[in-house]
């Protein structure tokens, strides 16, 4: 029930309750909810807590060419094939001492890195740099192959919830991950016709990417592109849709043309730029805490998917009421929507208190049935 779940929240149709899609990193809970120890077998783990938790779809991004791989190689080191990378979380890279892991204050059974260091430093490197001249780059043929064999074979494990593509680094994120987020701003003000080159270059990587997506079977697509901070985008409105949204609005186009759902995916608060998002043919927001959530689904509810808006701080730091108010109040701007996805922003590591998760659960379990009562 769980995947047909998910695929009528992609499709706005009306089901037997509110959809719900999570990214769980928490050790402990996971281990209680599995019954597995995730150290063990960290996939099998997570599996049977989603089973658990009857959760309708997973969380999955797919980035056979990975900017951490291209910065810093000479051609002779390149790989003769592309390494494999899903679920959103990089794996360790071969230039460890280059890598910040986060395990103390993250996960313990779920470690997630962060390049902190960067080969390139200089802004004249950053508009000359060409991927093609770190990486042999698959063709069309190998990628839809590969994401074909790729996506069957997790949707086969995750046999009961919805498994759609991804793609972590749209656009805009090539940039960040290659060069930081610093040089990458820096070189769009330097030369804004070199930007665009070098924009070009890494969009059309993400193009052929998408192409491939296309000829799969896949249902929807998270389609994920740090944009945005707390405060809101990093770029004016105008410079985005100068830069940004064409490319947005093409990629998005192969898919969509295939009848796959793209869901748009951004850290931080999109809700000044969800107009322009939704104008370049996304067709739902993956939104975190810091987004308007109620004016949002007020515009967006009947049309689009919306997915989140529960903010992980009061799970983090609240009261198991507090928990309890939060799941409530995105039910009751959100859950009359069929499009709705019950969702914590971003993930839910160890730091997160067992009780508060547990009531967590146990809040959407009693409260997102259909029809949605009062509250």
């Amino acid at each position: 029930m769980c995947y047909e779940r998910g695929l009528s929240a992609i499709h706005l149709e009306e089901a037997d309750r509110i959809a719900q899609i999570e990214f769980i990193q928490h050790t402990d809970f996971v281990s209680r909810k599995s019954g597995i120890d995730p150290f063990k077998d960290r996939d099998r783990a997570v599996r049977d807590t989603y089973d658990s938790l009857d959760l309708d779809m997973i969380w999955a991004t797919w980035d056979p060419i990975h900017p951490w791989d291209l910065v810093g190689k000479e051609a002779s080191d390149l790989p003769i094939s592309p390494p494999k990378r899903f679920f959103g979380v990089p794996s360790t890279a071969r230039n460890n001492q280059r890598i910040a892991e986060r395990t103390d204050s993250w996960s313990k059974a779920f470690p997630t890195t962060w390049r902190t260091e960067f080969n390139i430093r200089s802004v004249e490197d950053v508009l000359d740099f060409d991927p093609e001249n770190f990486w042999e780059i698959p063709n069309q043929q190998e990628l839809e192959e590969y994401f074909r064999e790729e996506h069957t074979k997790v949707q086969s494990f995750y046999r009961n919830q919805l498994v759609p593509g991804g793609k972590y680094q749209t656009c805009f994120m090539w940039l960040i991950m290659a060069f930081g987020l610093e040089l990458a701003v820096k070189a769009t003000y330097r030369d804004p016709k070199g930007f665009e080159k070098l924009l070009k270059r890494f969009g059309s990587l993400s193009h052929m990417e998408f192409k491939a997506w296309a000829q799969t079977e896949i249902r929807a697509f998270i389609s994920h592109d740090d944009i945005c901070s707390t405060s809101g985008p990093f770029f004016s409105p105008k410079w985005l849709r100068r830069n940004v949204f064409p490319w947005y609005e093409r990629l998005w186009s192969e898919l969509r043309s295939k009848g796959i759902a793209v869901l748009f995916c951004s850290d931080g608060n999109m809700t000044t730029i969800v107009d322009e998002i939704a104008e370049a043919g996304a067709d739902g927001f993956i939104l975190e805490e810091c987004c308007d959530l109620a004016r949002i689904a007020e515009k967006y509810g009947k049309s689009k998917v919306i997915v989140g808006g529960v903010d992980i701080g009061v799970l983090t730091y609240g009261t198991e009421r507090d928990v309890e108010e939060e799941v409530k109040r995105c039910i009751r701007s959100s859950g009359k929507y069929p499009g709705y996805f019950m969702n914590v922003s971003g993930s839910i590591p160890d730091n997160v208190p067992l009780g508060n998760l547990e009531a967590y659960f146990d809040t959407c379990k009693k409260y997102c049935k259909r029809p949605i009562g009062r509250l």
